[in-house]
């Protein structure tokens, strides 16, 4: 999908709909949960050995709630999922992009800039962005899969795009942003190179990421607390980083960025509301795959769904860490 030129662009009302959750997908019996071993250490251990097998089993990632991914394609979505996840995307949208609107409105985005927006998903970044830069700024969103991406604007250029092997313009943004992007990507610093150079002298960037240390750590149901530990373990594999998000001050400050910030925030997150929801809609994508992996039995993935939908649940969500810097003059 491609749309350039002018035109006037009024201001919208970017939340998302939130289509109607599909039911989840059956599943097949299979051998029972391994005992739980001795000590602590030996337990993470153990559960960080059972998240390599999926990988070996599969050939995905399974951290992050089953958000599928592999090294060589990168995240995809198969065709009967699709309905989940874009309930899920629309979700993560309601509950993330009101506080990166207003970390954005902090670099002063405004008529005539050209952003770019990088790892696009559903497109309500970039369709917010393209409102700001009015019909003489562009807005360049890309993603390695569009299927989800809003309609463009006369004023965006939506493109699928490999930021580890794709090209972008040199010194010819205002401003660029990615959400939740370099976690999953390996060559990440060399991706934090390209888009600084795809920043004009002094233009901002913007990389909001997340940090998995302590979500991993906090106490939860005990029907909940299996399925949890070993989405949380896989969360660090050796194409993955959980905790990028803490590296990017000192990556962006080790490379002459100047005037940076940083923000971190957390919230409460319930079932019914989508600061939860798209959490909880990324379980029921994984759960399949622990189950065929041998990794979880369908009882026990049941009982961890119901724990997590339960009257009165709340969890603690990730650490998300933003970073906010203008890049080399």
């Amino acid at each position: 999908v491609q749309a350039d030129g002018g035109g006037e662009s009024e201001k919208r009302d970017l939340t998302p709909a939130l289509p109607t959750r599909p039911e989840h997908p059956g599943r097949r019996q299979v051998q029972p949960f391994p005992p739980a071993p001795n000590t602590p250490a030996d337990h993470m251990r153990g559960i960080g050995a059972r998240c390599h097998r999926i990988a070996t089993v599969a050939g995905h990632d399974l951290s992050l709630g089953g958000i599928m991914a592999d090294e060589t394609d990168g995240y995809h979505v198969r065709d009967d999922e699709a309905a989940l996840e874009a309930t899920r995307l629309a979700h993560l949208a309601a509950t993330r992009d009101p506080h990166t609107f207003e970390l954005l409105t902090r670099t002063g985005i405004t008529d005539g800039w050209h952003c770019l927006e990088l790892g696009a998903g559903a497109g309500t970044v970039a369709r917010w962005m393209a409102d700001q830069v009015g019909p003489d700024g562009r807005v360049m969103s890309t993603d390695i899969d569009l299927q989800f991406h809003a309609e463009a604007t006369p004023n965006m250029i939506v493109r699928r795009h490999d930021i580890r092997t794709d090209p972008l313009p040199r010194a010819h943004f205002d401003l660029v942003h990615a959400r939740a992007v370099l976690q999953h990507i390996p060559e990440r610093e060399q991706v934090i190179d390209t888009l600084i150079g795809a920043c004009k002298p002094g233009a901002w960037l913007v990389l909001e990421d997340g940090d998995f240390a302590a979500f991993a750590a906090q106490a939860l149901p005990a029907d909940y607390q299996p399925l949890h530990d070993l989405i949380c373990a896989g969360t660090t594999t050796a194409w993955r980083d959980g905790s990028i998000a803490v590296r990017l001050l000192a990556a962006l400050r080790d490379r002459g960025c100047t005037d940076l910030d940083v923000v971190g925030d957390v919230w409460a997150m319930r079932p019914g509301e989508s600061g939860g929801e798209w959490w909880f809609l990324a379980l029921e994508r994984a759960a399949p795959r622990l189950v065929e992996a041998g990794l979880l039995t369908t009882d026990q993935v049941d009982a961890a769904l119901a724990a997590v939908r339960a009257p009165g649940f709340v969890m603690m969500s990730t650490l998300s860490i933003a970073v906010l810097g203008r890049t080399p003059a």
